[in-house]
């Protein structure tokens, strides 16, 4: 192999907007590492790195994708180049979070990271070195740009709902939890547009249509609230939201389609791990307030208190 002054040449892949994409860059980046000597636990890092940057660009970018490794000296350069210009959002979780964080995990997996522009699109980056042993990095301070979404104050009967004491390590468990659900929701539901659904379990194809397709444009007006929260060190925060009482029936069917979602979790058939009880008690806490709340006129409680 061709060698520039300080390491081999780059090697680079291009590959479609496709789930499929994700394998195959686990595979080109795995085979390189290895020729490369990159010695282990580094080089699993940089899979799982590698793997993060791709999915993160076929569910975002939705363009087709250049996958790049450098090697100076002992120091690997990845990157993923994309068409699109929307921004890369890092998201902020515990440090221990199970499930897929997509830039979460580059951030704590790598020395460093970044975002360039290119004249077509956007490049995200991230370096590692041989010797790079971080299991997992302390959180960064959160990103609040974008405000919360404003209360529909405007919608007729609307009325306030509370939401008191709820735990902050909690409720960014249970964030991590619906994030990587919809991240791979998504990633099934491009493999469904694209004619590939022969083999996938109707209950599944089900779970996209009823789920993410309904309620995937929703935000989660709580997540600049709850990060500042957690910067702030509090254990707890309090909540609160504007809604009509038709809500609460909406509240229920989310509910009802995420549980679900847990058996197929559980089941197999999709790859997020199944919540923890103390997460699926929350989730049901949340609903159960803002009926009693909306329906009863009932005063807020705080979870394991609502009676």
């Amino acid at each position: 192999m061709a060698r520039s002054p300080r390491g081999p040449e780059p090697a680079r892949i291009t590959l479609p907007r496709n789930p499929a994409s994700v394998a195959a860059a686990r595979r080109f980046i795995h085979a390189r590492a290895a020729a490369w000597s990159f010695p282990d636990p580094a080089g699993e890092q940089l899979v799982l790195i590698g793997s993060e940057l791709v999915t993160n660009a076929v569910l975002h970018a939705r363009t087709e994708l250049t996958l790049t490794l450098e090697l100076r000296d002992d120091r690997v350069r990845i990157s993923v180049k994309d068409r699109s210009r929307a921004p890369a959002t890092l998201r902020h979780y515990r440090a221990d979070a199970l499930t897929g964080r997509g830039l979460g995990v580059v951030a704590a997996l790598s020395d460093s990271w970044g975002v360039s522009a290119a004249a077509d699109g956007k490049v995200v980056w991230a370096e590692l070195t041989a010797n790079h042993r971080r299991a997992a990095a302390a959180p960064r301070p959160p990103d609040l740009r974008g405000a919360p979404s404003a209360p529909a104050d405007g919608v007729p009967g609307a009325r306030r709902v509370r939401f008191p004491g709820v735990p902050v390590d909690g409720y960014l468990e249970l964030q991590a939890h619906n994030d990587a659900l919809f991240r791979e929701l998504e990633l099934v539901s491009i493999e469904l547009e694209a004619g590939g659904d022969a083999g996938t379990p109707s209950p599944l194809g089900d779970l996209v249509d009823l789920l993410y397709r309904r309620f995937r444009g929703q935000r989660d007006s709580y997540r600049d609230v709850v990060a500042a929260a957690l910067a702030r060190g509090e254990a707890t925060v309090e909540l609160e939201t504007t809604a009509s009482p038709d809500s609460a029936g909406a509240a229920r069917s989310y509910l009802e389609l995420l549980e679900q979602a847990d058996e197929l979790c559980r089941a197999g058939l999709l790859l997020t791990p199944e919540p923890p009880a103390h997460v699926k008690a929350l989730r049901r806490w949340f609903v159960e307030q803002m009926a009693a709340q909306l329906l009863d006129g009932a005063a807020p409680a705080e979870p394991g208190r609502a009676g």
